[in-house]
C-alpha cells in the first residue's frame, strides 16, 4: 500500500512574514559590526581548537599555536562579563561605552585566529606570485632592496613606527567617541572594522607568508641588532605567532591606517596632521622590517576606499531594517557628512 504524503506548502502571508520577521528580530538587535565580528570569530575560534588539537595529536608540529587556547578562554570568558553587564546594566553609559569599542577587540583576537589557522585551512600559497610581482613591477624586491638602510637605531626606529598601528587603527573613532560625535563615530568605526574584515577573508582567500619568512636565503643582513625597547618588544610580540604565519595579502596596516587618516581628513582636520607622519612611517616600516611585500601595500590601499564607500552604506541600510522591526538603532547609525574640526 503506498502512502501518500501531502505536498509541500510554502506558507506566505501575513502570518508567515510576522513568524519571519521574529525570527529576524534577535539578529537585528546586534549592529552590522557585532554580526560580522561573530562571523568570522566563531568559525576562526572553533578551527583555533582544531589546529591545537591536531597539533598536538601530530606531536611533528611542535607548538605551533603558543597560548590558543588560553587566549580563547579570557576572551570567551570576557565576554560572557560583557554578556551579563549588557543584561542587567544596559542603560549605563560605561556598559554602553564598553560596547562600541568591543568590536575591535573581536578584531584582535579573529586576527590572532587567523594567523593560527589559514595554513591549516588553505594551503594554496600565493606569496611567490607576489614576490614576482614584486620583481616585475619594480625590477627588484622592496624589501631586499631596502636592507642597504639597516642600522640598530633606524630598526628601532622602525619597530617603534610599526606598533603604532594598535593605536592608530581605532584613533579617529575614539577621539569622536571622546566628543560624543556619535554619526561620525558610527560612520568611522563601521570603516574601520569592515576593511578589516574584507582583509579577513582575503587572507584565507589568498594565504601569503610574509618576505621573512620566504625570502630568508636573498637578505644579507639581519635586522637584529643592540637590544632595545621595541625591537624586544616586537620579537616577543611575534614569538606568540606560528612559524609559518600566513596573513600578508593585503596589508592591513596600509589599508586601516589609510581609513583612520581619511577620516581624520574629514571630520577631525587636526588630528589628520598629527597622524599624518605616523601613518607614512608605519608604512615605510612594513617594508624595512619586511612583513610585506609592496603589492601587499598596494592591495591595502586599494581596499581602503571600498571599505570607506561600503560601510555608511550597510549601516544606513541595517539602521532601516532595525527600524522596521522597530528596534532602535545605534546611535548615529546614519551616515555622517564630512566636516572640518
Amino acid at each position: 500500500m503506498t502512502t501518500v504524503h501531502p505536498p509541500y506548502v510554502i506558507e506566505t502571508g501575513p502570518r508567515a512574514r510576522a513568524r519571519a520577521t521574529s525570527r529576524l528580530r534577535p539578529l537585528f538587535r546586534l549592529r552590522p559590526e557585532e554580526v560580522l565580528a561573530l562571523a568570522f570569530l566563531l568559525p576562526t575560534t572553533y578551527l583555533t581548537v582544531v589546529a591545537n588539537v591536531y597539533a598536538r595529536r601530530e606531536g611533528v608540529l611542535g607548538d605551533r599555536h603558543p597560548g590558543g587556547l588560553a587566549r580563547l578562554a579570557i576572551v570567551i570568558a570576557l565576554l560572557g562579563l560583557m554578556a551579563l553587564l549588557w543584561r542587567k546594566w544596559s542603560h549605563s553609559p560605561a556598559v554602553q561605552t564598553l560596547r562600541e569599542v568591543l568590536p575591535f577587540v573581536a578584531c584582535i583576537l579573529i586576527y590572532t585566529n587567523l594567523h593560527d589557522t589559514i595554513g591549516f585551512v588553505n594551503r594554496h600559497d600565493v606569496h611567490h606570485y607576489l614576490d614576482a610581482l614584486d620583481r616585475e613591477i619594480f625590477g627588484l624586491q622592496p624589501a631586499v632592496w631596502a636592507e642597504r638602510f639597516i642600522t640598530p637605531a633606524r630598526t628601532e626606529v622602525m619597530q617603534f613606527l610599526y606598533m603604532n598601528f594598535f593605536w592608530i587603527a581605532p584613533s579617529t573613532a575614539l577621539w569622536l567617541l571622546a566628543r560624543r560625535r556619535w554619526a561620525e563615530f558610527r560612520t568611522v568605526t563601521s570603516g574601520v572594522l569592515l576593511c578589516f574584515f574584507m582583509g579577513y577573508a582575503l587572507y584565507v582567500l589568498f594565504p601569503a607568508a610574509p618576505p621573512r619568512l620566504v625570502l630568508v636565503y636573498d637578505f644579507t643582513r639581519s635586522l637584529s641588532g643592540t637590544p632595545s625597547l621595541f625591537s624586544s618588544l616586537s620579537a616577543r610580540a611575534f614569538e606568540l605567532l606560528p612559524v609559518d604565519s600566513r596573513a600578508a595579502f593585503p596589508s592591513l596596516h596600509a589599508a586601516v591606517s589609510l581609513v583612520a587618516l581619511v577620516h581624520a581628513w574629514r571630520y577631525l582636520r587636526a588630528w589628520f596632521y598629527v597622524l599624518l607622519p605616523f601613518v607614512l612611517g608605519l608604512w615605510a616600516s612594513t617594508i624595512y622590517l619586511r612583513h610585506h611585500y609592496t603589492v601587499d601595500l598596494l592591495a591595502g590601499w586599494a581596499l581602503a576606499p571600498l571599505a570607506i564607500a561600503l560601510a555608511p552604506r550597510l549601516d544606513a541600510w541595517w539602521a532601516r531594517r532595525q527600524g522596521s522591526l522597530g528596534i532602535a538603532p545605534a546611535r548615529g547609525a546614519q551616515s555622517a557628512s564630512p566636516s572640518r574640526a
